[in-house]
């Protein structure tokens, strides 16, 4: 369904198409930003396998405060915040990979609506053994995304403006992959991580102008405005990967497959849980941007692996579209195989009764397994289960669910 700014943007090019006088209609403007969600509304994805970065659910920002961009960022449902890579939005006089130039005594810089602070921190991104930190700045800004088609704009949130990305085995840098960034958006609180800071008796703020050290971003889609009757929230409709470079426009083909905004119509049919309001031993503000904080992973899931060395593994399971393959990490002593064969049927269950099942092998279905000296590591279902099902999450509920 779309919102009304896309009836209107109809309505005028028939008005155009049927006018008098009969002579050749213009070809029609695209329709203006959304800044409040009057009803759902879609917005493109660009599903994307490749050699150079995975399978990979992209979505595009187009501007950052005034300044117009194309950056393409991974659409991740298994963290919040948004992180930009700042050379392709600043000038090299601006930031290079040492880091923003200040001036002597300079606590922020300003440049066409947007705000960088001296707050320098990391975030990290997947395993210690194969994930990645990205080292910026905190910064604050409106930000745009989407594309021709329709296009969204947020409040101004907190953006984190990375110039260096490092191996977090090895703390190498490496380049930076065709995916500039992450556009986080489940319902947990994440951490950006600024150097010297202590936890403080009230726990890590949320990040905002007057707040300094490590402080909580949550996801980019509670900083929109949502009209009486729509629930804030997203659902993802199935996106079958294909092969195509998301740096070359034109290469991937759009997928209308997000909606931003809920209501009964668009949940129907889903099997929903729900979730855990505020996270176990979370050390921040129950509430950020006025929603309540979430656990992001599933606790009482299981998964279960067919064959002769087969188990049931029972934890919590996390719904990551930011995870190009499925990651079993397996609790030491766990009745379940060290490794999942090619071929091998893999059940996942939620605590609702839902059940998602695939074969293990390759691509997307590529299936890992980590021994983890504790229980609570969650394991991931990653962006295989978006090729084929949908999912939502609805901040203004609490819930999440499967179909």
């Amino acid at each position: 369904m779309r919102g009304w700014a896309y009836r209107l943007t109809a309505g005028l090019v028939l008005m155009q198409l049927f006018g008098c006088g009969g002579s050749t209609s213009p070809s029609p403007s695209p329709p203006p930003p959304v800044g409040t969600i009057q009803q759902p509304t879609a917005v493109n994805l660009y599903p994307s396998t490749s050699s150079a970065d995975g399978n990979r659910l992209f979505i595009r920002v187009t501007s950052v405060g005034t300044t117009a961009v194309s950056i393409p960022l991974a659409f991740d449902t298994g963290s919040a915040g948004i992180t930009l890579y700042a050379p392709d939005i600043f000038p090299s006089s601006m930031v290079s990979s040492s880091g923003f130039t200040f001036a002597p005594g300079q606590t922020s810089i300003s440049f066409n609506g947007i705000t960088v602070t001296n707050q320098a921190g990391t975030r990290k991104y997947g395993s210690a053994t194969t994930g990645k930190t990205q080292t910026g700045n905190v910064g604050f800004a409106q930000v745009t995304f989407g594309d021709s088609e329709g296009e969204v704009v947020t409040g101004v949130m907190p953006v984190f403006l990375y110039y260096l990305i490092t191996e977090n085995s090895t703390g190498q840098s490496v380049a930076p992959p065709p995916q500039r960034g992450w556009f986080g958006v489940d319902d947990a609180p994440n951490l950006i991580t600024v150097a010297g800071s202590t936890v403080p008796v009230t726990g890590y703020p949320a990040c905002a102008a007057e707040t300094s050290g490590s402080c909580y971003v949550v996801s980019i889609l509670k900083y929109l405005s949502y009209a009486a009757g729509v629930n804030a929230g997203f659902m993802v409709s199935p996106s079958p990967l294909q092969s195509c470079d998301i740096t070359m426009m034109g290469s991937c083909t759009p997928s209308r497959t997000l909606t931003i905004g809920l209501n009964d119509s668009i949940k129907a049919g889903f099997s929903t849980v729900g979730m855990n309001c505020p996270p176990i031993n979370y050390p921040g503000p129950d509430i950020i941007n006025g929603y309540t904080v979430c656990q992001a992973g599933i606790p009482n899931s299981t998964v279960t692996v067919s064959g002769s060395a087969g188990g049931v593994l029972a934890g919590t399971v996390l719904f990551d579209s930011g995870t190009p393959a499925m990651v079993l990490n397996v609790p030491v002593g766990a009745m379940f195989p060290v490794s999942v064969s090619a071929g091998s049927s893999v059940l996942v269950g939620t605590p609702s009764g839902f059940t998602y099942s695939y074969t293990a092998g390759a691509g997307s279905e590529a299936t890992a397994t980590t021994v983890q000296p504790n229980s609570a590591a969650q394991s991931i279902v990653g962006v295989g289960y978006f090729t084929t099902n949908s999912l939502f999450v609805d901040f203004t509920a609490g819930t999440e669910g499967w179909k």
